[in-house]
């Protein structure tokens, strides 16, 4: 079976698009008045240019300019999006930069504060509502079993994405890595906490919600870290149990 020519307004269409994307290097097909032309040129390049500054602000932070309009007008020329809402556009970005993009020498960090950048994105728009029932708010989260925010996402960074802004872009990673939880709160707010080693496997055990009580929790951080002073962990990481539960990394404990 033959695959019928594609009709001449489609093709019209394709071919303008493709001058929209790269008006440097594509001929607009017909005849167009260039202040209309103009008017199109700008709008495609602006919406696309606004979008990413929005969503991914620390990235537009730390970029000057030139690099960066040059970025946005690559990713606008050579990147196919497959996004059927408008909810995963960021998401194109942050695939562009992984696997389309070639690493800034500048900035080894780019991809890893994007992908920080779009946590929040990510976050946000997950249709989830925090809800309360069956969860002690001023429950004994050693004693009983504590309950993570189903919210909430736990990141390893090689780069400190937190911490990276105009004034401080490193160009090697640190040894010791960074550990992030972005979340959201119950009051409808985005957050993060930056955790260490420990602290991060103890979270990672709260959100496997295998029903543990925060004591047996302790006990496998423990066990896996070498310290046989369970008690003495447990006292240390009381600090740490509060500022989750002040943030509403962690929600409560499970009631009976």
């Amino acid at each position: 079976m033959s695959v019928p020519p594609e009709a001449a307004f489609a093709r019209l269409q394709r071919q303008f698009a493709a001058y929209l994307r790269d008006p440097e290097h594509v001929v607009a097909p017909g005849q167009h008045d260039e202040r209309r032309l103009g008017v199109y040129r700008y709008a495609v390049y602006a919406n696309i240019e606004r979008f990413m500054r929005d969503n991914y602000p620390r990235v537009r932070a730390v970029m000057e300019e030139a690099p960066w309009t040059a970025m946005v007008r690559d990713y606008l020329v050579h990147h196919v999006s497959r996004a059927t809402a408008f909810v995963d556009l960021p998401e194109e970005f942050l695939d562009y930069l992984e696997h389309e993009r070639a690493p800034e020498p500048d900035m080894p960090f780019l991809f890893e504060l994007a992908h920080f950048d779009w946590l929040e994105t990510l976050v946000g728009a997950d249709p989830r509502r925090l809800c309360l029932e069956g969860i002690d708010r001023d429950g004994d989260l050693i004693a009983g079993v504590p309950v993570a925010n189903p919210i909430m996402e736990l990141v390893t960074y090689r780069f400190p994405v937190h911490a990276i802004n105009a004034d401080y872009r490193p160009l090697e990673a640190p040894l010791q890595p960074t550990r992030i939880a972005a979340f959201r709160n119950t009051g409808n707010e985005y957050g993060f906490l930056d955790l260490n080693a420990a602290t991060a496997r103890l979270l990672e055990l709260i959100m496997a919600g295998e029903g543990r009580r925060g004591c047996e929790i302790f006990a496998v951080v423990a066990a896996e870290l070498g310290i046989a002073n369970v008690a003495a962990l447990i006292e240390a990481g009381g600090t740490i149990l509060a500022r989750m539960i002040a943030r509403d990394v962690i929600l409560g404990t499970a009631r009976d």
